[in-house]
């Protein structure tokens, strides 16, 4: 039995935690919904599909509408059973149709070993990954080449406005600000997450993004444990190809397949 919801409440919430804590031990987890062990996405996904029952469910399949011609699809499942996740999956494809969706993808975590050949009926083509990225801070405050910006510059931190436990990072040479950056500290003084890394075009590919980077990792000098962490897309291959230089690796790796009933 297949059902539908918009909406789910916190004690249902509550009881998939638990249902997926339970599966995870088991190691039959296999969605890049709990890509990090989190919950966050159930409360913010647009609607729910169970198979079996919202009391006793077997899959659970979720869809994120990031714009009105766009969704996404993620999913986990609580059980043995690869029927139902072929009658999940058209379920939603025929649900997107009734709004005009015009392209669905399918959100693929291999660390937890969702198959794509389970899935009977449906065409899956690659489109595009998503990797979670870390380097260690020891390693990038003095790893790779000499800066190729050799003047002397000022870097500037400071809280971000919207007061979110997040900091703005600032590299400035001659007065002028030319890359920002944002910065989320983990807790503990484990690192931090960075975000939103982007260099002014007319200073480009003379390191600045990287002498910004360093000058951050160099504030956890003495923590050997600390590290950064990033997301970035293979759609956009500058960065990855900058941070892959900087010594990130690959900690986790989201694949989005284009999703279509054949």
């Amino acid at each position: 039995m297949i059902k539908m919801a918009r909406r789910l409440y916190r004690w249902e919430q509550r009881r998939l935690q638990k249902r997926t804590e339970e599966a995870k031990a088991r190691g039959n987890v296999s969605a890049a919904l709990f890509l990090e062990g989190e919950m966050n996405a159930l409360s913010d996904a647009d609607c729910f599909f169970f198979y079996g029952s919202r009391r006793n469910p077997k899959a659970l399949l979720t869809v994120f509408f990031p714009d009105e011609t766009r969704g996404e699809i993620t999913i986990a499942e609580f059980s043995e059973t690869e029927e139902g996740l072929s009658l999940l999956y058209q379920r939603a494809l025929r649900e997107c149709k009734k709004i005009d969706v015009e392209c669905l993808h399918t959100v693929r975590n291999p660390r937890y070993g969702f198959l794509l050949d389970k899935i009977k009926g449906i065409r899956f083509t690659y489109e595009w990954s998503e990797y979670m990225l870390s380097v260690k801070m020891s390693v990038l405050a003095g790893t790779g080449e000499k800066d190729k910006e050799q003047s002397a510059v000022t870097v500037r931190k400071e809280p971000a406005p919207e007061a979110d436990g997040t900091l703005c990072y600032s590299l400035e040479a001659d007065g002028q600000e030319t890359t920002s950056c944002r910065i989320l500290p983990m807790a503990g003084g484990g690192g931090c997450y960075l975000f939103g890394l982007k260099t002014k075009e007319e200073f480009r590919r003379t390191g600045r993004a990287t002498r910004l980077l360093r000058e951050i990792a160099k504030e956890y000098v003495g923590n050997e444990e600390a590290m950064m962490r990033l997301q970035v897309s293979s759609q956009n291959e500058p960065a990855e190809r900058l941070y892959r230089k900087l010594g990130f690796q690959t900690e986790e790796e989201r694949e989005y397949y284009k999703t279509e009933e054949c």
